[in-house]
């Protein structure tokens, strides 16, 4: 987490079913320390951690005969090992604790300073720098924009096309991709060369589950989790669960109707499909996606694709579905992300009812009024 570090989507749809933010009203898009205490209050709340053993670390998972589990952790307070039998697993490890450095031609004769954005903390370090940032996902965006206001130059190595006409500080400029890094400085693809003091990649992400043995029969392949029915469901052991794997949509809602599924299904209130069933499903989707021109590396991701997914997890359990409102709100704010970066945290929205939602934009005397247009089937 950096310093700077603000929400990217609004309050309103960060937070679990039943339990609203009590922060103020005047703002949608909250500090880090600010979610970090609604999650610490939703666990009081709720007396959650008398049911959590802290200070443990899981060494190893293995399967038991009749989808049980076997499962060895280390005491990290007294450093002792300690294996225990499980009904299920379900494993919340989150996706965003394993960098992914890409291979840059000549990056190792670079003699500047080079991070990943997971060791991103402070922009002052960059002052006065000049910056190379690549990648322009979220925190590619946020962190270039967040260094701009102490480095001399940042320019920011991307090919989304999305970006292109996004107005930057004056002291941000686009380039294309690298071509090759030499030791004070960087070439792109289009000819041009600029000398600069640190790289900063902003590359994201892979999924690493270091602690499962093969017989758990997952494997990731070109950051894709191989195979999980919906994108959660071990399909060789059914009784295991991936919590927050899919990506572009509404998180809380997702990691709580994701975590009620399994819940349901350990408890043999709904049923799997078969084996046989939940491969051809996982086949079909794979197949849609890859037509819609995702790339493999792509494949968890949601965006438009979300209520069809929560619709099918309700299908299958018979629980209720993500209102659609929220992802409305999702999608609404994601243009304001695309179309005004600078701006976009100064809108205020307000959930009213299951369809409609209140926005109030910067500049703006009143606020709009809108109805959600997404369909839940």
């Amino acid at each position: 987490m950096y310093k700077s570090l603000r929400t990217n989507l609004p309050k309103e749809i960060m937070e679990l079913p039943g339990f609203p933010h009590k922060g103020p009203e005047d703002k949608s898009y909250v500090a880090a320390n600010e979610m970090l205490k609604y999650l610490e209050d939703y666990a009081d709340h709720f007396d959650l951690k008398k049911h959590i053993k802290f200070h443990h670390h899981v060494k190893n998972i293995s399967p038991l005969e009749g989808d049980r589990w076997l499962v060895t952790a280390i005491n990290l307070q007294d450093n002792i090992t300690e294996t225990s039998e499980f009904d299920g697993v379900i494993v919340c490890i989150g996706n965003y604790s394993n960098p992914v450095i890409p291979e840059v031609p000549g990056i190792e004769k670079f003699r500047g300073m080079k991070i990943h954005s997971h060791d991103y903390r402070d922009s002052s370090v960059f002052k006065d720098m000049s910056t190379v940032v690549i990648g322009c996902g979220p925190s590619g965006l946020d962190i270039s924009f967040d260094i701009a206001k102490v480095a001399g130059k940042v320019y920011l190595s991307h090919h989304n096309q999305r970006v292109k006409n996004m107005k930057c500080p004056p002291n941000m400029v686009q380039k294309v991709d690298i071509q090759e890094v030499v030791e004070n400085g960087v070439l792109f693809k289009d000819g041009s060369y600029e000398q600069v003091d640190s790289i900063l990649y902003c590359t994201g992400y892979t999924y690493k589950y270091p602690f499962l043995s093969s017989e758990c029969g997952i494997r990731v392949e070109n950051n894709n989790v191989k195979w999980l029915f919906k994108h959660f469901v071990n399909i060789e052991h059914p009784t295991m669960y991936f919590i927050g794997i899919p990506t572009n949509t509404t998180g809380f809602w997702m990691f709580d109707l994701q975590v009620r599924c399994a819940k349901t299904f350990l408890e043999g209130k709904a049923k799997l499909p078969s084996k046989e069933e939940m491969l051809e499903d996982t086949r079909r989707d794979v197949e849609s996606r890859l037509a819609s021109g995702l790339r493999p590396k792509e494949l968890h991701m949601m965006g438009r694709r979300s209520m069809e997914y929560y619709d099918s997890l309700s299908s299958l359990s018979g629980l209720d579905s993500v209102p659609p409102v929220v992802l409305q709100i999702y999608f609404d704010g994601f243009d304001r992300f695309m179309c005004d970066f600078s701006h976009f945290r100064e809108d205020k929205y307000k959930l009213l009812d299951k369809d409609h939602y209140m926005v109030q934009f910067p500049n703006e005397v009143e606020p709009i009024m809108k109805k959600q247009e997404i369909a839940s089937h």
